[in-house]
């Protein structure tokens, strides 16, 4: 379905006026026309007919980034680190959550591993306890061996357990 005002035709992503007849892209199995600005979403739809006037469509797959940026992750033994400065101070997981207003059965869920807490919380009790929780992992450059995509041997940083 193309978006048309009066005799314009709008991109279907973004609604801006195209100029042209637009690029036609493929997102989730469904055809769309679009503006240049937009056709990253997708993947290039080019249609190619043939002698007995039967339509054949080519999908251009987008080129896959060659870099893959991580951001802060959490340390492996953050619940560890949790329940040792909470003990150092000799509070209790009632009080620290009070501290941090927030209910003590998310401190206990913390301090055992069965939950992986949200940013804003872990953001809390960095500022409380003056530690970083979290800690950056580097960036990992891809080299293009060939035109396949990278899998996950290609990119995994292994760490090793301290003992």
């Amino acid at each position: 379905m193309n978006l048309l005002i009066g005799d314009r035709m709008n991109c279907e992503i973004c609604g801006k006026d195209l100029k042209g007849s637009g690029v036609k892209i493929i997102v989730e199995g469904t055809e769309l026309t679009v503006c240049p600005a937009c056709k990253k979403y997708g993947s290039e739809k080019v249609s190619t007919a043939s002698q007995s006037g039967a339509k054949r469509v080519v999908i251009k797959k987008k080129k896959p980034s060659t870099d893959i940026e991580f951001k802060d992750e959490l340390v492996d033994n953050y619940n560890q680190i949790i329940r040792q400065e909470r003990e150092k101070r000799g509070w209790s997981q009632e009080q620290l959550a009070k501290k941090i207003q927030e209910k003590e059965s998310l401190i206990k869920k913390i301090e055992n591993a069965e939950i992986t807490p949200d940013p804003e919380v872990v953001a809390k009790l960095e500022k409380l306890f003056g530690i970083k929780l979290k800690e950056s992992v580097p960036v990992v450059k891809l080299e293009k061996k060939s035109s396949m995509t990278p899998t996950l041997g290609d990119i995994v940083v292994v760490k090793k357990k301290e003992k």
